[in-house]
């Protein structure tokens, strides 16, 4: 049976920042992973010239953009951390600076604007393809001395020990760990296997997720309309007539169904009057909007991190941020008690993690909650009072600067 101080299980996103973070912290870290390693062809092109315009390609309104289908709108925390981590891309065509961010409520007259100026800042966050992330993270997380990665390899089962957790994988191997780290998605094996117990409900709703190309620049601002069927996000990619559409709709189905020109017909009716004409899409995906929050994070020898403790609706593109943060936080924890001669798995060290995570994760789950459930209802009071509302931020500067700053990560 082999050793290490801490077993990850996951390398995605935050799995994957979590291990980059410990580097330093003398203690031998393993990340386990089912998928395939990321590779050279999947990465994002070094040269800048090789853009999303560079690698697409039009047929009427079928795009094939080049641009992966899954972005997150990173804020100034975390672009610090993956900075900080080796994790930020240098690659300019997987990434785009957002300037200013308009809301609309289609069942309304009012809307909302925010301006990374009136916060004094370059930018309120940088959207950036998921995929380059990983890829960067990867490149990191290769030449770490500390750090063994294995991918390909599936998780069997886990059996707590008086040292930690006995890791068994479905080809045989055994490893002992002092500490076991679940950030292996909102469907966490390790959650499942330890037992952990979560609060999960459904949103009733799914997200649509493409990219597609406008008749006019984007102007580096991030759009969003409250629709009847849940909320529609136009996120600004490196070139200026692309976005990444994020529909989180009730009726997924029908969206599915729709060609491609009946689709971007069907974007242009809600959002033309601030975007012109969408003119083309590319294949669309789509995933189901689920609410979990785990009632523990962290038991002796083990913590959760990432989706693998929370998930939140994607309406204020925050659950990865969310999630970076989870792993910045533990990495801290470890290095610290590393220092003071501490057991990783300790509960006592957790605990400290989870004790300074979990109330933010909560509050942010809250807010997107009551978020989802005011501009989902029909109910004419509820449209007045949120109409009433968006009017009020948007012409309140303290209010409107301090949404601004919490959403940047200022």
């Amino acid at each position: 049976m082999d050793n290490s101080d801490v077993v990850i299980i996951g390398g995605g996103l935050v799995g994957l920042a979590f291990a980059c973070a410990l580097k330093g912290s003398g203690l031998q870290v393993t990340l386990i992973e089912s998928q395939s390693a990321p590779r050279a062809s999947d990465e994002p092109s070094s040269d800048a010239s090789q853009t999303a315009s560079h690698r697409s390609k039009r047929d009427g309104a079928q795009l094939v953009s080049g641009v992966s289908p899954r972005v997150s709108a990173i804020n100034g925390k975390s672009r610090r951390f993956l900075s900080q981590i080796g994790g930020w891309p240098d690659d300019a065509g997987c990434k785009a600076d957002y300037t200013g961010m308009a809301v609309w409520d289609t069942q309304g007259t009012a809307s909302i604007n925010f301006s990374a100026s009136e916060i004094q800042q370059d930018c309120l966050g940088t959207i950036v393809e998921n995929a380059a992330i990983v890829a960067t993270l990867y490149d990191s997380a290769m030449v770490l001395d500390n750090l063994k990665l294995m991918y390909e390899t599936e998780l069997e089962s886990v059996d707590s020990t008086e040292a930690g957790y006995a890791i068994r994988l479905k080809d045989g191997q055994e490893i002992q760990s002092r500490l076991l780290v679940g950030a292996d998605g909102g469907q966490s094996r390790v959650k499942q296997l330890a037992g952990l117990k979560s609060i999960d409900w459904s949103y009733h709703q799914t997200a649509v997720v493409t990219t597609v190309e406008l008749d006019q620049p984007h102007d580096n601002i991030a759009r969003q309309w409250f629709t009847a069927s849940g909320p529609l996000a136009l996120l600004p990619l490196n070139q200026p007539n692309y976005c990444s559409v994020v529909w989180s709709s009730t009726e997924p189905d029908q969206i599915l169904a729709l060609d491609a020109q009946a689709f971007c017909d069907q974007l242009t009716r809600i959002t033309g009057k601030q975007t012109q004409a969408v003119l083309a899409c590319d294949k669309r995906f789509s995933f189901p909007l689920t609410q979990r929050h785990a009632v523990q994070y962290t038991r002796d020898g083990l913590a959760l991190i990432g989706d693998a403790a929370h998930t939140i609706h994607p309406l204020a593109g925050q659950g990865v941020n969310l999630g970076f943060a989870d792993a910045q936080t533990l990495a801290q924890t470890l290095h610290q008690c590393r220092l003071e001669g501490q057991n990783p798995g300790d509960l006592k060290v957790l605990k400290r993690y989870e004790n300074r995570r979990k109330p933010e994760n909560m509050l942010m789950a809250a807010v997107m909650e009551g978020f989802k459930r005011l501009f989902g209802s029909d109910d004419p009071g509820v449209r007045w009072l949120r109409n009433s509302g968006l009017r009020l931020v948007n012409g309140a500067r303290p209010l409107k600067t301090m949404a601004a700053k919490l959403a940047a990560g200022a």
